[in-house]
């Protein structure tokens, strides 16, 4: 066996002795250098490898403990064996400390001793040299990992954490490191996830491996959706040494998640919508069919032997049945395009008094005088800018369900009142009212309220009215109480061109 010794000596002859006690060795071969300052040792640790350096403390150029720190900086992985006098073991058992392989008192060395001390220092410092660097690997591959990684005693003390876990808490070990898991930040943005915590600890102290979904709060304010364990480290008597508690990042796994649950809600929606359209299509085609297919057989078979008034009568149902499924027609067209978001908004110059007093006619012509509908005008500036087909459907369906569902002989009211920029409709009825549960769905496609019992009705006006005031630009509000009637507001700026250009589809 070949070792190479730096010894570090100013006294000439305990380095005589060092040598004459190596050369009586015959167990190892040796190869001695000898220097006698602390800047030479320096230099020559700084060009070539030695296994093991025998150091005196006290050197010309300097003394005590600083004389090894300065070394060991240099030659980190070099066995260091420190030499002292017969009064100086104090200082020797402090240099083992700061990470002397050994010590030896001059006076009391003999061969054994030295070849014993040289061999010890070196096996020391390979052992030193594999932890450190299995340590390094360690902490490299700890520190690498994208998941928080903690280890913990089994009460929950931090013992390490890695710095993916520090860059997300924004902490620094030294913040952490023997305190409980549950002071870091990341858990304190609620009492209940603290808690929680808590009790995984608990569990896996008693052996259990724990896990579940949970949210942590990062040192940007941001929360994430976590895969958090607690797993324990046992011994071969199954007593828990440690506890390992990780975290992976699940938010973007939850958020794709979201929309998968998003979009099949959605695929269910439209799935019920299409049932529900398929079904009110068939009910309410079938009435005004019905009154053509009859009043068209009968004109066929009769009108020869009628009375013109007669004929009349059943010419006015089959053109009431027309345009019943006309307006039918139009209102799916526009549902669809607004399901579709390609409802156009074209406002154009419009008197509303104009506008309103003729809605009116139209709307008590086709109720056959059965209502009073009364249209009220409060004054003001009535010039406006809005789309004419969009409006007409907006208070036309609120005036037909006015209609629909008052008692014959009650009166129905409009009301317009033109103030400065808005324009404010108001339709009023003393029909059957909408109860309080039905309020909050009662825009929804092909939704009807709980009490309209066999009043027919396709859902679809109450979506279209709102749809229309939105591309106003304007709000609506509902005013109802069973059985004594329904009061809709609708509050539209007069120039609405700047909401939407003629040809921009939604």
């Amino acid at each position: 066996m070949w070792i190479k010794i730096l010894l570090v000596e100013d006294n000439p002859a305990d380095a005589d002795l060092l040598a004459e006690l190596l050369e009586l060795s015959v167990e190892v071969q040796w190869e001695l250098v000898l220097v006698e300052f602390l800047h030479e040792a320096i230099a020559h640790l700084s060009k070539q490898p030695f296994d093991v350096v025998l150091l005196d403390l006290s050197l010309p150029d300097s003394s005590g403990l600083e004389t090894l720190t300065r070394l060991q900086q240099v030659a980190p992985d070099t066995a260091m064996v420190v030499m002292t006098g017969l009064d100086d073991e104090a200082i020797a058992l402090e240099s083992v400390r700061l990470g002397a392989q050994d010590y030896i008192v001059k006076g009391q060395i003999t061969t054994e001793l030295l070849v014993k001390a040289i061999r010890y220092a070196i096996e020391r410092s390979q052992t030193s040299q594999m932890l450190r660097e299995s340590e390094r690997r360690f902490r490299a591959i700890f520190d690498s990992s994208f998941q928080l990684t903690n280890l913990l005693t089994p009460a929950g003390i931090v013992l390490e954490i890695n710095q993916t876990a520090l860059d997300f808490s924004g902490l620094r070990s030294g913040n952490i490191i023997g305190k409980p898991i549950w002071e870091m930040p990341v858990w304190t943005h609620s009492p209940n996830v603290k808690k929680q915590l808590k009790e995984f600890i608990a569990k896996a102290c008693r052996g259990e491996l724990v896990r579940s979904e949970i949210d942590l709060l990062g040192k940007s304010g941001q929360i994430i959706t976590v895969d958090f364990s607690v797993k324990p480290v046992k011994n071969d008597t199954g007593e828990v040494l440690l506890l390992i508690a990780e975290a992976r990042d699940i938010s973007d796994r939850k958020r794709a998640e979201a929309e998968v649950l998003k979009t099949l809600a959605r695929e269910k929606e439209l799935s019920e919508l299409r049932a529900k359209f398929v079904t009110m299509v068939s009910h309410e085609f079938r009435t005004p069919l019905t009154t053509i297919q009859f009043s068209a057989g009968l004109l066929q078979d009769y009108s020869a032997n009628w009375s013109e008034e007669k004929k009349c009568t059943h010419f006015v149902r089959i053109q009431q049945a027309i345009k019943r499924m006309t307006e039918l027609l139009e209102d799916i067209l526009v549902i669809g395009k607004i399901e579709a978001n390609t409802l156009k908004f074209k406002p154009v110059p419009l008197n509303l008094e104009k506008f309103c007093r003729q809605l009116v006619e139209d709307q008590q012509l086709n109720d056959s005088n059965r209502h009073a509908i009364s249209f009220i005008f409060e004054g003001g500036n009535c010039e406006a800018q809005m789309d004419e087909k969009l409006l007409r459907q907006m208070l036309g369906n609120l005036l037909s369900n006015a209609i629909k569902y008052s008692p014959e002989g009650t009166p129905v009211y409009l009301y317009l009142s033109c103030q400065k920029s808005v324009a404010i409709f108001q339709i009023k009825d003393s029909g059957i009212g909408i109860p309080p549960v039905d309020r909050e769905r009662i825009w929804e496609t092909f939704y009807r309220a709980t009490n309209v019992g066999t009043i027919s009705g396709t859902g679809l006006g109450l979506a279209i009215v709102k749809r229309a005031v939105e591309l106003h630009g304007g709000t609506i509000a509902i005013g109802s109480q069973e059985g004594v009637g329904t009061t809709f507001t609708a509050m539209l700026p007069l120039i609405c061109n700047s909401i939407q250009s003629q040809d921009e589809p939604l």
